[in-house]
């Protein structure tokens, strides 16, 4: 009867830390995740979304536009000009603000052929 008893404990021991074992081992995997970096393509600024250009004269009505780039992922990177100051602000298709980087930084852009 001991030895019944003392396989069952065995049993129920080593039947509740195997999965949590084969689980810790899966969860200690690394992901790498690949950021491709977006290009931009020159583009006229006439052909803007409407969207991004109502973005623009609401948020930056002080500013001229002067350049207008097209990314790989969609996004549009618009550059303004306020005086001296440089500014390249970039949209979403909707018209929605991803970010604004100051100054002349080419990021990305391809020129159009």
């Amino acid at each position: 009867m001991k030895k019944g008893m003392i396989m069952t404990a065995a049993v129920i021991v080593l039947g509740i830390s195997m999965p949590s074992g084969v689980m810790a081992e899966s969860t200690n995997q690394t992901m790498q995740i690949a950021q491709e970096e977006v290009q931009y393509e020159k583009m006229n600024v006439e052909d803007l979304p409407e969207a991004v250009t109502q973005a623009i004269s609401e948020g930056y009505a002080d500013y001229t536009l002067s350049e207008a780039y097209m990314g790989t992922d969609g996004s549009y990177k618009v550059k303004l000009t306020k005086e001296e100051e440089k500014i390249a602000v970039f949209f979403n298709a909707s018209g929605e603000f991803l970010k604004i980087e100051q100054g002349e930084e080419p990021a990305g852009e391809v020129p159009v052929e």
